[in-house]
């Protein structure tokens, strides 16, 4: 209706129409008492004022099964005044259909009073019947669906979170293939200790390319570990941060690579604390 307007519906719901292609749109082929009852329910629903359920309860008291439905949304509106819950954060709208052969009664979409425009982020209802379609057992259900896209689009627009390309603080290279079980093992051990990290699963070994994608997405620290390292007993670990604010102010590159608090090479023994350490700078 919103996009065709009420006399197309209307149309639908009887014969049929002609829609601006040429093209038959077939119709439900209902008879006037039919249409014309829909189309009262329809004024309705889409008209003002606060007692809606009392004009939909005059104008179906004749269809029994209505009257359960009405029922239930009035308890539902009781339900929400003992608990309090503020007037304009919710409404009855009868126009809202979802799932006719899914849903066994009330059903509810959520939108977002700072963006209307964003439609239903959150929505569900009761599906009593769904469970028992799948095992023996019948049980009462009701759920929901969160739309994750939409709602992050929404608070990007409302400036409510900031965005990081990462959420790892830590990237673990993997130099040898054949020792990606002590890399996985670092990787444990770091995440163990309550930092964030990601194991680098990209099919390049270059050391280079992989520190440069932790730069990328905004990774600050890597850890190295080659066959010198593994041999020794030792791991060096990278600080991405400092070697990109360092790259700003020389550009000869063996002064880059001896400037100090960029790569540090400890005992492996002494990870966790110095990662701990800068990171807490």
């Amino acid at each position: 209706m919103e996009k065709q307007g009420k006399e197309a519906v209307i149309a639908e719901l009887g014969s049929g129409r002609i829609d601006k292609s040429g093209d038959k749109i077939p119709g439900l082929n209902l008879d006037d008492r039919q249409i014309l009852l829909l189309s009262d329910f329809l004024d309705i629903a889409r008209g003002k004022g606060d007692d809606k359920l009392s004009l939909i309860e005059n104008l179906l008291r004749d269809i029994e099964i209505s009257r359960a439905g009405i029922d239930e949304l009035r308890q539902i509106q009781n339900h929400l005044k003992e608990m309090r819950v503020p007037d304009k954060r919710t409404m009855i709208d009868i126009s809202i259909v979802r799932g006719l052969g899914y849903y066994t009664g009330p059903v509810y979409e959520t939108t977002l009073l700072d963006l209307p425009e964003y439609g239903s982020v959150f929505s569900g209802g009761r599906y009593d019947n769904l469970i028992e379609r799948f095992s023996n057992q019948s049980l009462p259900a009701t759920g929901s669906s969160f739309g994750v896209d939409r709602m992050l689009a929404a608070l990007i627009e409302l400036k409510a979170i900031k965005l990081k390309r990462a959420t790892a603080e830590v990237l673990v290279t993997t130099m040898d293939r054949d020792r990606m079980n002590d890399y996985i093992t670092i990787a444990k051990e770091i995440r163990q200790a309550g930092i964030k990290a990601e194991l680098y699963l990209g099919e390049t070994k270059n050391l280079n390319k992989q520190l440069k994608y932790g730069d990328r997405v905004g990774i600050p620290i890597a850890v190295i570990a080659g066959s010198n390292e593994f041999n020794s007993g030792t791991i060096t670990v990278k600080d991405l941060r400092a070697g990109l604010d360092k790259a700003k102010e020389v550009a000869d590159r063996q002064e880059w690579l001896k400037a100090e608090n960029i790569q540090t090479t400890i005992p492996r023994s002494e990870l966790l604390t110095y990662l701990q350490k800068i990171l807490n700078k």
